[in-house]
């Protein structure tokens, strides 16, 4: 059972050019007021609330756009709610203590600021099959990320867990990439070996 204390609810604090007036005395150099707005997110459950995720911004394209000010509205993000295809998704994602995440790989590039506790992040040894919907990797190799460590994920397979008695916090930035591709070693010449197509999947 997941303990009910959980970490205080993230800030999200978002400053936004303010439009210039047209006056008199507007010159060619004037530049414009800065609007700073203060809110706190609610993290909402997933996977049965083992993880809580708090949204922070979005953008369905990059290079983004910063127009606007006032409430930017966050774009729907399909699926478990992870990649934003064609642009960025950024979120607080909280891990319950003693919680297996699930073996998974999504067509985006990840960037993990663990900001709280042990984050243990799990991949495959070497090659593996799938055979009838399960994996053969065997026993993961288990990275210890403290608070300050940056995860840089390319397109792998991993798993996020938690295996310690308190909460885990992280910062995820998730920037959809192109498709997962890698090279077969001996399938060719070396300058140009055949590559094979990496799909999102989901292992439970």
């Amino acid at each position: 059972m997941t303990p009910q204390t959980r970490l205080p609810a993230p800030r999200r604090i978002t400053a936004s050019n303010l439009p210039l007036v047209e006056t008199n005395t507007v010159k060619s150099n004037s530049e414009p007021g800065v609007e700073v707005l203060v809110d706190t997110l609610t993290p909402d459950p997933i996977l049965g609330g083992a993880l809580m995720r708090a949204r922070v911004a979005s953008s369905k394209k990059v290079p983004t756009s910063n127009d606007g000010y006032g409430n930017i509205e966050l774009d729907e993000v399909p699926g478990i709610g992870i990649v934003l295809p064609g642009g960025l998704n950024v979120y607080y994602l909280d891990i319950a203590p003693n919680s297996e995440g699930a073996m998974h790989r999504t067509t985006s590039t990840d960037y993990l600021v663990v900001l709280q506790g042990t984050l243990s992040l799990l991949t495959p040894p070497k090659q593996f099959d799938v055979i009838g919907g399960q994996a053969t990797y065997g026993d993961p190799v288990e990275t210890f990320c403290k608070p300050g460590d940056v995860v840089l994920q390319r397109g792998i397979m991993h798993a996020l867990s938690n295996r310690t008695s308190e909460w885990v916090r992280v910062m995820a930035v998730v920037v959809a990439s192109e498709a997962n591709c890698v090279p077969v070693e001996g399938s060719g010449p070396v300058d140009q070996p055949k590559t094979v197509a990496l799909d999102d999947v989901w292992f439970q």
